[in-house]
């Protein structure tokens, strides 16, 4: 025992090091791959994928005296069996907003439906847009 002055060998620090990063990384690259390919815990909407859809939508204004209601038809077909389709109605002049109503398609492709016009509507008629699919 002349040759151990401070008790049994240690292992090099290095090495623990060594295994700690090698152990992270391999670990962060785990949680990455679940990440990418939609396997987190928790949120349902990821293990349904990504929507793929087409939509077209028309609108029409029927103004009464003083008082507008908006027609608005549209279609959405897709790789899903249900969607939210929100539209937005839109002065062509002002730009402003002047309804929204959202659709709950299921088991058809198309939507129809009727809202009151929130502001008086100009000479360049309206606009519509789909604002939002989910």
């Amino acid at each position: 025992m002349a040759d151990d002055d401070y008790g049994p060998r240690r292992r090099p620090r290095w090495k623990t090091f060594l295994f700690i990063a090698l152990g992270s990384a391999g670990l962060l690259g785990l949680l990455a791959v679940l990440y990418l390919t939609g396997a987190q815990k928790g949120s349902a909407q990821s293990s349904l994928g990504p929507k793929s859809y087409s939509t077209h939508v028309e609108c029409q204004v029927n103004t009464t005296g003083s008082k507008s209601t908006v027609t608005i038809s549209g279609t959405i077909t897709g790789n899903a069996t249900r969607y939210s389709v929100t539209v937005e109605v839109l002065d062509a002049a002002s730009r402003q907003r002047i309804g929204l109503q959202t659709f709950e398609v299921q088991g058809t492709n198309a939507f129809r439906g009727t809202t009151a016009a929130q502001a008086p509507i100009g000479h360049g008629g309206i606009e519509c847009k789909i604002t939002k699919v989910a």
